[in-house]
């Protein structure tokens, strides 16, 4: 199976994942070995911590994909960024084109111990300027773990949801597995990525979406994997809606009334 990753800190010296060019070519070719053709470098942009210029962060990504082009990599390697969401962030997106590649997709998060009240007040101004936000690892929300329904209502708001191939195996302990799989199985979730950030091999991504097959299906793991991935290159749209889940109809009895007179 071939997948595309959309979140990963593979970009060396500029947040909290690679530390430098080296592991960066290894990991690529780990993931190269595991299947993926293409992979989105979304470093974190985080206004006052992470917070850099759009030349900046290009010239790393060229370098990058000139070393990877010399090891021998084939992966297709595409900007994007990990956008903080706060007061304002909009102009910053406009700026600086904080997207996912060429595409209107934007990779959001925020506060992992709640999404804050104020989060869809901040993120309706990103709609409005006709972006497509994603939400980052919305399964370790902490507001999502109390009620995973949170991720439809904000699917129901336009915003798309993105899950980490390490909840699904539970890495980031129990309770955010519980809530990884039940996005999954309600289909609160439209894309699997890694979000890995070089601090191990790259096997446990092609064992989630592995266990996604087994679980769910080859049709759902395909998509959250590879399929919708594939839209955002293309800017296609991808569908806020797949599943379709029917509750199994209880057989009523019938009154002594009814079975006498039908």
């Amino acid at each position: 199976m071939n997948f595309i990753d959309i979140h990963c800190h593979l970009l060396p010296n500029i947040d909290d994942g690679s530390k430098d060019i080296e592991r960066s070519i290894e990991q690529l070719k780990d993931m190269e070995s595991h299947g993926v053709k293409e992979l989105y470098l979304t470093s974190h942009y985080f206004r006052g911590h992470y917070q850099y210029s759009r030349d900046e962060y290009d010239k790393k990504v060229k370098n990058l994909q000139e070393a990877a082009a010399a090891a021998g990599i084939s992966i297709t390697l595409r900007p994007g960024f990990e956008v903080f969401v706060q007061t304002g962030i909009v102009d910053d997106i406009k700026e600086k084109s904080l997207t996912l590649g060429d595409s209107d997709y934007v990779l959001i998060e925020s506060e992992l111990n709640g999404l804050p009240d104020d989060f869809y007040a901040n993120v309706y101004p990103i709609l409005r300027a006709g972006y497509k936000p994603i939400l980052a690892h919305a399964e370790r929300y902490v507001s999502v773990m109390r009620k995973p329904s949170q991720a439809r209502d904000l699917i129901q708001r336009n915003i798309h949801i993105q899950t980490n191939a390490g909840a699904l195996l539970g890495l980031y302990g129990d309770k955010v597995r519980k809530t990884a799989w039940t996005l999954v199985e309600n289909g609160w979730t439209h894309f699997v990525a890694s979000d890995d950030h070089v601090r191990s091999d790259y096997g446990f991504y092609p064992k989630a979406c592995a266990l996604l097959r087994e679980r769910v299906d080859e049709y759902t793991a395909n998509l959250l994997c590879y399929e919708f991935p594939a839209a955002i290159a293309k800017n296609e749209e991808v569908p806020f809606t797949y599943v379709k889940i029917e509750k199994p109809r209880i057989k009523q009895r019938r009154s002594f009334w009814e079975k006498v007179f039908g």
